[in-house]
């Protein structure tokens, strides 16, 4: 048997590879899951989960969280699940879900930090995009419900204030036009 000799590029290609995993194994990532389970007058359900992912183990697990962040630093950070019925070219209020929300302040003067809970009060849009199942595990929903895509809901959050919360999705197999994470107004 031949000795197989590590190259420093070989040693490096690996810590590289360990890193980027490492980066993405933080909780940040979004889901959206069929939910067979429910039953509306306006028929199957996609239920969406602010996931963490867990790289070693290649599973996905409830309770993660997701942020946006503005030009001044600010950031908004959301956890959170629920469900939308599967409709598209029109906005439903059949809608469940919500979340907790914290803003981290930036360096642009009269913005404010704060925290609170959100509520999701309908559906404004919800694009389907193609894609797989990127994790080996799922622990919320079964692996063949997986959809990638856009969704956009309409929020309230606990302060009083209404915005915007878009998630999106983005499997194996998914355009790279799509993004993985949120935007939040």
């Amino acid at each position: 048997m031949a000795r197989q000799k590590v190259t420093r590029r070989q040693v490096l290609k690996g810590a590289a590879a360990a890193g980027a995993l490492g980066a993405l194994g933080g909780p940040a990532v979004v889901l959206a899951d069929k939910d067979k389970d429910k039953d509306d007058d306006e028929g199957e359900r996609i239920r969406w989960d602010i996931v963490n992912i867990f790289p070693l183990a290649d599973c996905v697990k409830p309770g993660g969280q997701a942020s946006a962040r503005a030009q001044d630093g600010a950031r908004i950070t959301v956890m959170g699940s629920g469900t939308f019925p599967n409709v598209r070219d029109r906005c439903s209020r059949h809608v469940t879900g919500g979340g907790s929300w914290t803003i981290t302040p930036g360096t642009a003067p009269g913005c404010f930090g704060g925290s609170g809970n959100y509520k999701v009060t309908e559906l404004l849009s919800w694009i389907v995009a193609p894609g797989t199942f990127p994790a080996v595990c799922d622990t919320i929903g079964a692996e063949e419900d997986f959809r990638a895509g856009l969704a956009e809901l309409r929020v309230k959050y606990s302060n009083g204030t209404t915005g915007v919360l878009t998630l999106s999705c983005h499997g194996a197999g998914t355009p790279d036009c799509v993004f993985e994470g949120i935007t939040a107004s």
